[in-house]
């Protein structure tokens, strides 16, 4: 899959009914694809995820490393009906979406059902090591983070941690502002930079 489907599917589960979850859970997912094989998480649009999104402390997880507590708290939730899926190959998640896409890539590769890739759009900082990081690694999961413009959610600074990606983010579009907002996060804001010649330049950051 490339990154302009993915970011399609990734605006398209905010109006899905979910497969796995709850509609007003912090985490839920959609199941696409004829051997379900695609699976994508809806970002932060309730009071549940904006609980989550604020729980930023850091809690040390086996084979995860130190992770974001509200991310994993969210990740729990969903985790058992997500990995009872059949073959998932893609990950699909924006904003709060894309760090459960990330724990949920991880976790596949700790129960040895590494996934193929994994599209992260405007992605929270979610861990505090290289765990993750090289974790994808070492199993060869493509990792796809991106921040649109100068969207401030990837690069949000948190108190007392040293708060990272697991992976290489690349910035696409053209900013809106000339500063750090929260216009440039919209999903579809995110699939106009990434059509064809909407934007030249991807700079990894």
């Amino acid at each position: 899959m490339d990154a302009l489907a993915a970011a399609k599917l990734a605006q398209a589960v905010y109006g899905a009914s979910p497969t796995i979850g709850a509609e007003y859970a912090a985490a839920r997912a959609s199941v696409y694809g004829d051997r379900q094989e695609i699976v994508a998480f809806p970002g932060t649009d309730n009071i549940a995820c904006w609980l989550a999104d604020l729980d930023a402390l850091a809690v040390e997880v086996p084979g995860f490393g130190r992770i974001h507590a509200g991310f994993w708290q969210s990740w729990l939730e969903i985790r058992a009906g997500v990995l009872g899926l059949p073959g998932t190959e893609v990950l699909i998640g924006h904003s709060e979406g894309a760090a459960l896409a990330l724990l949920c890539a991880a976790n596949l590769i700790l129960v040895s059902r590494p996934p193929k890739q994994v599209f992260a759009f405007e992605p929270p900082q979610l861990t505090t090591d290289a765990t993750l990081k090289n974790l994808f690694a070492i199993f060869g999961v493509e990792v796809h983070l991106y921040r649109n413009g100068n969207d401030v959610v990837p690069i949000v600074p948190r108190l007392l941690e040293d708060w990272q990606h697991p992976g290489t983010l690349v910035t696409i579009g053209r900013p809106r502002l000339p500063f750090p907002n929260i216009e440039d996060h919209a999903i579809a804001n995110v699939i106009a930079a990434l059509q064809p010649l909407g934007d030249l330049d991807h700079v990894a950051v």
